[in-house]
């Protein structure tokens, strides 16, 4: 398995053995209760040093993808094993694990945290959350429908709803969910996003905020989820009907 590995350049090369044999783990080129070969093998085949192979298992290990058994070697953990939120980013990070079941599954345990958390936000927001919600409102009237910028002003109420929910574990699943949405960005926020339906939503979800009522402000994130799904969804589709995700893609995320 060691032969098919193709040689490393210089620069950055833990890093690089790290994502080479991460890629290979979620694509399924090692399967779940396989070996990986021996630390030699593998610096053999990359033409690194066994010490940045072993800086990269040891970080395959942090994000429970392997376990290092000691006397025997490190073998592939089944992905469902682990409980590293970084491997949620992780599975995105590479366009060959990105599948339309994958981003369903996401976009589910998205939609039943992301409502959970506004519930929590519309109970516990305190003025001053309010007062910077309206100051968020009023940069995306200014901004018009520029994406990038409607984007970056959608983070950082991600952020804001998060910190108001006063629940330090849903702010870090916020927070992870805020990398995806940057990460998603272009599958969403394009020349073709409705930036009047938009805005409009997001003023009446303040408004809510404001009055502290968690059930209307579930109802509009709710409808809010249904249509960012719906086009997320769809863009995926175009994405694997290209061939740019899937097994048999290479690069990045566009």
């Amino acid at each position: 398995m060691a032969a098919d590995l193709q040689p490393l350049a210089p620069a950055r090369r833990s890093e690089e053995v790290f994502e080479r044999l991460r890629s290979r783990i979620l694509s399924g080129a090692f399967h779940p209760g396989e070996q990986l070969p021996t630390e030699r093998e593998l610096a053999v085949a990359l033409a690194v040093n066994r010490s940045s192979v072993r800086e990269a298992v040891k970080r395959l290990e942090f994000l429970e993808l392997v376990e290092v058994r000691h006397g025997q070697g490190t073998f592939v953990r089944e992905l469902g094993e682990s409980s590293a939120l970084q491997l949620v980013e992780t599975l995105l990070r590479d366009p060959r694990t990105v599948s339309r079941d994958l981003m369903t599954q996401l976009l589910e345990f998205r939609r039943h945290a992301t409502l959970h958390l506004v519930e929590l936000a519309a109970r516990n927001r305190t003025p001053e959350h309010v007062a910077r919600g309206r100051e968020l409102m009023a940069q995306e009237d200014a901004a018009g429908g520029d994406p990038q910028r409607a984007l970056e002003l959608d983070i950082a109420m991600n952020g804001l709803l998060g910190e108001a929910s006063g629940n330090l574990l849903y702010q870090i699943v916020g927070n992870l969910f805020t990398k995806l949405v940057r990460r998603l960005g272009p599958l969403y926020y394009n020349a073709e996003r409705d930036h009047r339906r938009s805005h409009e939503t997001h003023r009446r979800l303040l408004a809510a905020l404001e009055a502290g009522d968690a059930e209307a402000a579930v109802g509009i994130v709710r409808v809010m989820l249904d249509y960012s799904e719906a086009k997320i969804l769809e863009a995926i589709d175009r994405l694997e009907a290209q061939g740019l995700i899937g097994p048999d893609a290479t690069g990045q995320l566009p």
